[in-house]
């Protein structure tokens, strides 16, 4: 794996970078189907990138610039290729639709294929990825009542472990379960009730970890059982990371990234979490991202 980048990212310093290739920018233009063309270079997608906002090493503007410029080798070796979330926050705020998550998509593909990074790594880095949804997980179930003030190696091999089978709550119907009828109009809304557990949802979502963590069709199935109050006190509502692909993906028409928004603001205006809460769990970021974004690094030096 690249031990080489240091020295392409010595080398972009270089005037002789700044000549761009319109060979490899025409071909990444054509292939990644990202309208990077379409880039003014405003920076919206860099404020709005939460691996930026916790860490900021990871600017999605920088991406489209270098791909622009058709350094189509210089962005094989970035490790900052392998730090997104595929969140895509950064297509959506993008005045003109620029998909800087599609380009690294096409970018991570690339690298693979060249053999720059190898499967074996790809299945580290995968790895590597589902622990992150375990740490975050145990990182929101503490920030429901206290800050997260040190994280230590010590803390993500802890948490990086499965939580206990009992933290998942038991999906099942309660007889006389009465569904208020706020919660009934966001479930019209959104759809839920067309939903027939198929998986589609769970298939497509890049952080789904299993029901113990992260399970869209679970919570959609908790929804619909009117397991509200049990929702509400889960960390798994808060893993969700707006990507929109469970939305995207159901053959039924559930808006699964609406009702999930709307669940964690009941979840502040009815008071079972306080308005400190969000806060803390943007201060824990600041710790996990950074310890995650360390690891990718180790990972790329194998």
């Amino acid at each position: 794996m690249p031990n080489s980048a240091a020295q392409h990212t010595d080398a972009f310093q270089t005037n002789k970078f700044f000549i761009p290739d319109y060979k490899n920018r025409n071909t990444i233009r054509k292939e990644s189907s990202a309208d990077i063309q379409m880039c003014w270079t405003c920076g919206s997608c860099d404020t709005e990138c939460p691996v930026n906002i916790a860490t900021t090493r990871l600017r999605p503007q920088k991406i489209v610039r270098l791909a622009n410029l058709g350094f189509l080798d210089e962005l094989l070796h970035m490790p900052e290729i392998w730090y997104c979330l595929t969140c895509r926050r950064c297509m959506n705020v993008c005045p003109n639709v620029v998909s800087p998550s599609t380009l690294i998509e096409y970018i991570r593909r690339k690298a693979i294929f060249r053999g720059i990074v190898s499967l074996r790594a790809l299945k580290l880095y995968q790895d590597l990825f589902i622990k992150f949804q375990r740490v975050r997980w145990h990182a929101i179930r503490l920030c429901f009542k206290e800050e997260l003030n040190i994280f230590t190696e010590r803390t993500w091999l802890d948490w990086q472990e499965l939580p206990d089978s009992d933290s998942a709550p038991l999906i099942t119907f309660k007889k006389n379960t009465r569904i208020s009828s706020g919660i009934k109009a966001l479930m019209t809304a959104s759809r839920t009730q067309a939903c027939f557990t198929c998986g589609e949802c769970s298939s497509a979502c890049p952080i789904d970890s299993g029901r113990t963590i992260f399970d869209p069709r679970a919570l959609f199935r908790m929804i619909n059982l009117g397991m509200i109050d049990e929702l509400m006190q889960s960390p798994s509502l808060w893993l969700c990371i707006a990507c929109g692909r469970c939305t995207e993906s159901c053959s039924q028409l559930v808006d699964g990234r609406q009702i999930i928004d709307q669940i964690r603001e009941l979840t502040i205006k009815k008071g079972v979490l306080d308005s400190g809460f969000q806060q803390r769990v943007e201060q824990a970021n600041e710790y996990i991202y950074k310890h995650f974004l360390n690891k990718i690094d180790l990972l790329l030096q194998q």
